[in-house]
């Protein structure tokens, strides 16, 4: 049986820019979603109509839960980015792809 190496799908990006480029995005999408908890915080503390105030907290809690999905992937691909990043990952993928 032939043992031949994998080959990234995509051509035009290298893994280490497209793991750099995941990285950047869970932590703007984190800090996105930080800034709109903000917002809808200073709404709320604002706000007289209980029933909207109700519709806030909702809203809240829907942006909570992706601040926790988005910290748990920008810490996931924090360390795949790093560990590529190292002297013996790029050389693993330098000039391979």
């Amino acid at each position: 049986m032939e043992n031949k190496r994998p080959e990234f799908a995509i051509k035009e990006h290298s893994v280490l820019s497209i793991a750099t480029e995941v990285h950047n995005h869970f932590r703007d999408l984190q800090s996105y979603y930080k800034i709109a908890k903000g917002n809808l915080i200073s709404e709320l503390d604002s706000m007289a109509d209980e029933s909207k105030a109700a519709e806030i907290h909702d809203q809240l809690r829907e942006i909570e839960d992706k601040i926790t999905f988005f910290h748990v992937l920008n810490n996931a691909i924090s360390t795949v980015d790093t560990v590529l990043h190292t002297d013996k990952m790029i050389a693993e993928f330098k000039n391979k792809q």
